[in-house]
């Protein structure tokens, strides 16, 4: 295993708890499967025995086991930590730790109580003349300190071998951050941001010039908001593959939620040599959110930012970004009203486009439907809807809208109508109850999406309709949602003995168009 050295790549760090010397097998044998998995450096968080009576053998136990490739964290309670020895008894502690045998890599010492006590000051100095490295850090679980400059700058003064800044982010903007801080440290540094937001300063760690980054040995062993797990990073994201080269694509969304996309966009740059990542990127509902963080992507990423997929709730909102920066729109997304994939060109100018389109015609054609002259339901009035809608009126449809709000149906009537009414015979109207039956039905709510407010509800009631009428006489359905691929209204198209293409058949029509798009750009 290679342990994390000063200077050399950037290291993979399991944090990995100890509670008592009867869980001591069950520990081991955690750290070695991370170890085996690809973990540099186990982290042992040893909050809950720092200063009691057994924790000494206990840590004998673990040093002599994985000393080489150890760091010991005692994570005090204001830092997110359960550690809640005073400053005294902790500096006694690191004395002790210090008499062991055999010694860690690392120890980790908040900057907090490294700077109030010259008792931990001169501990850690007994660490470092025997070679053990100090790592100094800061966490804030509530949010960006507002002294976060001038704290990164007193510890980057302190005397310890490399320091850690970690603190919950707002946006995808604190991630930038995160690198700007990389770049101009003098001591080597692990700046990392928690929560969702904060994902993208994990997996970009090594990228941006952090001395390592941080991942779970599994789901219930997160130790921070936001915290990958060794599978997800080093699979998922393809952290080892990440360089200074790497450019940057995500998905954006609010919520962003689980997508096949995380895998599959990952596994296709792979297949086709393509140094780009692709990750999550949460953006919070609201035209300016969207707007500023597509403006920190562009600005802050440059070259190294190739675009983005767009999710509910922001794809008219990205379409009105790319014209009021004056990029291109294709001609389907400008039917539409609406963009899922807007992309920076070499030159520099924005690209809009709708791939959901070819997503929608695909599937239902694969199933039989003859979209020409025939009638379809689509249920929905957003970003989705207005891409089937259009693309099912260009293939000669007669397509009825459904939807709550009859408003924003009616505006999307009146749209399509406009810019592409009398497409090979297409038309749009919307929808009436008892206006069934159709060939071909749509399901483009975010009704019973699992990250949604109304993941239990049936889709085609919360537009006023009953599943009897609709899907009768069997039609082929759609179904835009793929978290979860049997959603109630897939239930119960299946059930009524319909045809159906589930989220998944839309996703990889459009992620494949996607994909195209991203690599000829690049």
């Amino acid at each position: 295993m290679r342990p994390v050295t000063l200077g050399g790549v950037t290291g993979l760090v399991v944090p990995i708890g100890v509670q008592d010397d009867a869980s001591l097998d069950e520990v081991l044998e955690r750290a070695r499967s991370a170890i085996r998995r690809g973990a540099d450096l186990i982290e042992w968080r040893v909050d809950s025995i720092a200063g009691t009576e057994d924790g000494s053998g206990i840590l004998s136990r673990l040093l002599e086991e994985i000393g080489e490739s150890s760091i010991v964290t005692a994570r005090g309670v204001d830092e997110g930590g359960g550690c809640e020895l005073d400053d005294d008894v902790f500096a006694s502690w690191l004395l002790e730790l210090h008499a062991l045998s055999t010694s860690p890599c690392w120890i980790d010492v908040e900057y907090v109580r490294w700077h109030r006590s010259v008792e931990i000051q001169e501990a850690v100095s007994e660490f470092r003349r025997g070679g053990v490295r100090a790592l100094c850090s800061f966490h804030d679980f509530s949010g960006r300190p507002l002294d976060l400059m001038a704290k990164v700058e007193a510890m980057q003064g302190a005397d310890v071998d490399a320091v850690k800044v970690v603190w919950r982010a707002r946006s995808i903007r604190d991630c930038l951050e995160c690198r700007d801080l990389l770049s101009t440290c003098e001591l080597p540094m692990i700046a990392l941001c928690m929560g969702q937001a904060g994902l993208l300063s994990r997996i970009m760690a090594g990228a941006w010039g952090a001395m390592a980054t941080f991942a779970a040995v599994d789901t219930e062993s997160v130790t921070a908001p936001g915290q990958p797990t060794i599978e997800e990073l080093l699979d998922q994201w393809r952290f080892r593959s990440i360089d200074s080269q790497t450019v940057l694509t995500g998905l954006v969304g609010d919520p962003v939620g689980a997508s096949p996309g995380f895998v599959l966009h990952n596994r296709a740059f792979d297949a086709n040599d393509v140094n780009a990542v692709y990750v999550p990127l949460p953006v919070a509902a609201g035209w300016e959110s969207l707007k500023a963080s597509l403006a920190t992507l562009i600005d802050g990423l440059g070259s190294k930012f190739l675009g983005v997929s767009i999710t509910i709730p922001h794809k008219l909102d990205a379409l009105r970004f790319v014209q009021e920066q004056g990029g291109t729109v294709s001609p389907v997304s400008a039917a539409c009203g609406a963009a899922n994939t807007v992309t920076l060109a070499r030159d520099g100018s924005l690209l809009a486009d709708n791939t959901d389109a070819r997503g929608i015609v695909e599937p239902l054609e694969a199933l039989g439907a003859s979209l020409s002259g025939g009638r379809v339901a689509v249920l929905g009035a957003g970003g989705v809807a207005r891409a089937a809608a259009a693309a099912l009126m260009a293939k000669g449809a007669s397509v009825h809208v459904f939807n709550r709000t009859e408003e924003r149906a009616t505006q999307l009537v009146l749209d399509l109508s406009e810019s592409v009414g009398g497409a090979d015979g297409g038309s749009i109207q919307l929808g009436e109850s008892g206006s069934g039956p159709f060939e071909v039905v749509v399901q483009a709510t975010s009704v019973g999406m699992a990250t949604g407010e109304m993941a239990d509800r049936q889709a085609i009631e919360t537009v006023g309709l009953e599943a009897e009428s609709i899907l009768a006489p069997q039609p082929i359905v759609l179904e835009t949602i793929y978290d979860p691929v049997e959603t109630l209204f897939v239930q119960a198209a299946r059930e009524a003995g319909c045809r159906v293409a589930t989220g998944v058949d839309m996703w990889l029509a459009q992620a494949a168009a996607q994909q195209k798009i991203w690599q000829e750009v690049e």
